[in-house]
């Protein structure tokens, strides 16, 4: 009896679909990091931008005496943030800040205290809402979002705005 040689030049269909299979799930988990990793950068961005807003407000204070008087549609749609006629040569900001989606809940506020114009929040929100920063429940009146993040004057801790604010 004689044998035959077998060459086996190829893998089996159950060896393929093991090693497809494995491909996919690491594809799946890399895709959920990476998404995460996505969000953390997009809230420390916001973190950044923000923080550099109050800064660039707070030397408007210091050369002013009062916060800009705006609203925050007027305030955000801006591209800088300037001295007014009086003093329209400083830039305190040369590009203001929107956030990286722009969309939903995922905007930024300017409020600042009509009564004194001495007293500012900005508020925005974290996509990841088990951040240590994304520590509050804030609402804006008119704006219908509650906020979980937000910075503010030195003279003011973060609360909520009412309609006569």
């Amino acid at each position: 009896m004689k044998l035959k040689n077998k060459n086996i030049f190829g893998f089996t269909l159950v060896e393929l679909l093991v090693v497809i299979s494995i491909i996919g799930i690491l594809t799946m988990i890399g895709a959920v990091a990476y998404s995460g990793a996505q969000k953390k950068a997009r809230d420390t961005q916001r973190k950044t931008e923000l923080d550099a807003l109050s800064k660039a407000l707070i030397m408007y204070y210091n050369d002013h005496g009062v916060f800009p008087a705006l609203d925050s549609s007027s305030f955000f749609s801006s591209t800088v943030l300037t001295g007014g006629d009086d003093k329209s040569d400083i830039v305190y900001l040369a590009k203001m800040p929107e956030d990286p989606k722009n969309t939903g809940e995922l905007i930024y506020v300017y409020k600042y205290d009509k009564n004194t114009d001495k007293q500012f929040n900005i508020f925005a929100n974290l996509e990841n809402k088990n951040d240590s920063q994304c520590d509050g429940s804030w609402s804006v009146a008119g704006v219908g979002i509650t906020f979980c993040y937000g910075v503010s004057s030195p003279n003011r801790t973060l609360k909520n705005w009412g309609a006569g604010e």
